[in-house]
């Protein structure tokens, strides 16, 4: 092989090295900055200042708290018709589900319904699909961690098609940013890999569903 040829490979393959740490530093570069945008967005997201009656209120347990007892005092509003809590410890009864959020007993026999099935976010859509069909609810407020919201949205558009989704985001409750608290940052990081996932399996929900997604959720108003 002549000098020249060898060169030549070599230059050639010092080139596509160049080329992949470019565009792995793009890569990382754009993922750091997909979460700092996210990350910035959830610890903004607050309840919506004005709240329309929906067909049905869904609460999706999990870590975070204040989710069951905002669902249910949205039921005791009658913002919706019947409140579903998805995602129920099989080991946890409708008696210790009345005590934890209070709702009066006429209230919770009537329109109080438990799915002890949902194990992961993935479940809950389908439960509250499920759950929404066979009620023929069409709109319905769905109670999660703020930081959940933009995943639960998501995977509740693939599971249940053109369901209109009032997002009721339950905020952090001790105010703490994420660039300065280890254990939410943590929590962050993790959920945004979830949902670039979510993103990957459904990258047409947006367009084919109309469920709203992390950017169509307003940010400053509080109620």
């Amino acid at each position: 092989m002549s000098p020249r040829v060898k060169l030549s490979s070599e230059a050639k393959r010092k080139g596509w090295l160049k080329f992949g740490g470019f565009m792995l530093c793009l890569t990382l570069v754009i993922f750091a900055g997909g979460f700092v945008v996210f990350a910035h967005k959830v610890d903004r997201l607050k309840p919506p200042a004005t709240l329309a009656k929906a067909d049905g209120i869904v609460v999706w347990t999990g870590k975070g708290g204040g989710r069951l007892e905002t669902g249910a005092d949205l039921l005791r509003r009658n913002k919706g018709e019947r409140l579903l809590i998805s995602g129920v410890n099989t080991k946890t009864t409708l008696e210790a589900i009345k005590d934890l959020v209070i709702l009066p007993n006429a209230k919770a026999d009537c329109c109080l319904d438990l799915d002890y099935n949902a194990e992961d976010t993935i479940g809950n859509a389908r439960e509250t699909a499920s759950w929404a069909k066979a009620l023929g609810y069409e709109h319905i407020i769905l109670v999660t961690s703020s930081y959940h919201m933009p995943r639960a949205e998501i995977e509740i558009g693939a599971a249940a098609g053109r369901i209109k989704i009032t997002a009721y985001p339950v905020t952090n409750p001790d105010g703490a940013k994420w660039y300065n608290n280890k254990a939410r940052f943590k929590r962050l990081f993790q959920e945004y890999g979830k949902l670039l996932l979510s993103y990957l399996r459904s990258p047409a929900t947006k367009a084919s569903t109309g469920a709203p997604l992390l950017s169509d959720v307003p940010e400053e108003v509080s109620e």
